[in-house]
């Protein structure tokens, strides 16, 4: 039924590009012309309508596939099941659910600029649903993650273990779900805007008519976005400052050692039978190097396509004169959905392994394998 409708969207699309007249041409064109602050804007742009649509289309694909490629991953493989990768899995549940209802809203744009959705519009209030709360949720599992590898790196084991118990491992995934959904649907239902299908963007968000719509707006960038860029941008500083100053330690003991086998390289000089064995302090300070230089890597990637994908939407939001930005930013912001997977489990050597094996349909090769891989197994052997 949805490719039905967007294929009839694209040709009532295109069939009314071609054959509108200039004054129709005029009119569909009126974009951040329309008033000096925007606040007239529709977003009836048709060649930009269907760029937005067709990229939403692609980022719902490929997030479909890379999230689920991370979950069955994590699903099969018994190595995969760290601490880490619970915020990990999470991570991906919410990219997947938001690149699911992602072609609803490509319905939107696709369609010809109308007031009303083109289907029932409980589909596009639940679609917006989804989006805000699943929205929030990555925000703030990203903040869960940067928060784990800060303990992961500067505490023991032992207190690593004891803060991430499997209690307080389901309460601040449950809290990471919850509160998003309730920023998303308590303020709508206390008359604070209203969920639903908004003609000026052509898009399942939120009633953009309402009286109170930009409040609903600003509500949410002030609870779903400060905290947890806040909480990622202090982690991601202080992981790398004590990297930085482990390294420099790391250095100063290699003086030393340098230092000592020196003065041992003397001493046995006198003794032609005794058997120096020499360290490789040069192997240790390019192995050392090599870590950090790929630490650093990882940690600019997150942060920064992060910083890129989530801060002009959350900006804009609270700036109800950017209006005309809304549609394109909101796209960079859903570009979001496709990429983490690839940061945060692409990078890591365990999960490649396992993605490879299971493209390749090498699931028996699978190390340390699920007992749900190895029942199926014996249960296909027979």
């Amino acid at each position: 039924m949805a490719s039905n409708v967007l294929t009839s969207s694209i040709l009532q699309t295109v069939s009314t590009t071609m054959h509108s007249s200039p004054s129709d041409s005029d009119s569909l064109n009126t974009t951040m012309h329309s008033s000096p602050g925007g606040r007239d804007f529709v977003f009836d742009n048709i060649p930009e309508r269907l760029t937005i649509g067709i990229i939403t289309l692609i980022i719902s694909m490929v997030g479909i596939f890379g999230n689920s490629l991370t979950i069955f991953a994590v699903f099969l493989s018994r190595k995969l099941r760290t601490i880490t990768n619970v915020f990990v899995v999470n991570l991906a549940v919410a990219d997947l659910l938001t690149c699911m209802v992602l072609p609803w809203n490509a319905v939107g744009v696709l369609y010809p600029p109308s007031d009303e959705y083109p289907l029932p519009d409980m589909i596009c209030k639940f679609a917006a649903l989804v989006l805000y709360t699943c929205a929030g949720c990555s925000v703030y599992t990203l903040a869960a993650i940067s928060i784990n590898r800060y303990f992961l790196i500067t505490r023991q084991s032992k207190r690593y273990r004891a803060f991430y118990s499997r209690t307080k491992m389901a309460t601040i995934v449950t809290v990471v779900w919850i509160w998003p959904l309730l920023v998303a649907l308590v303020p709508p239902l206390c008359g604070l805007g209203e969920l639903g299908f908004t003609a000026k963007y052509s898009s399942c968000t939120h009633d953009t008519s309402h009286p109170l719509s930009d409040y609903y707006s600003m509500l949410q960038a002030a609870l779903l976005f400060p905290v947890p860029l806040t909480i990622i941008v202090v982690c991601y500083v202080k992981v790398f400052l004590h990297l930085k100053s482990h390294h420099r330690n790391m250095k100063d003991q290699v003086n030393r050692e340098v230092s000592e086998n020196a003065s041992v390289s003397q001493a046995s000089l006198s003794n032609r039978h005794s058997v120096v064995v020499y360290p490789t302090p040069t192997e240790k300070r390019k192995q050392l190097s090599r870590r950090q230089v790929e630490i650093t890597k990882n940690l600019f990637y997150v942060v920064v396509v992060f910083l890129i994908c989530i801060l002009p939407y959350g900006i804009c939001l609270m700036i109800p004169p950017s209006d005309p930005l809304i549609p394109w930013v909101a796209t960079i912001f859903l570009l979001n959905s496709c990429l983490n997977w690839m940061i945060y489990a692409t990078k890591h050597p365990h999960f490649k392994t396992v993605y490879r094996l299971i493209l390749n349909c090498q699931c028996a090769k699978i190390p340390e394998q699920s007992a749900f891989l190895r029942s199926f197994r014996s249960t296909f052997a027979r």
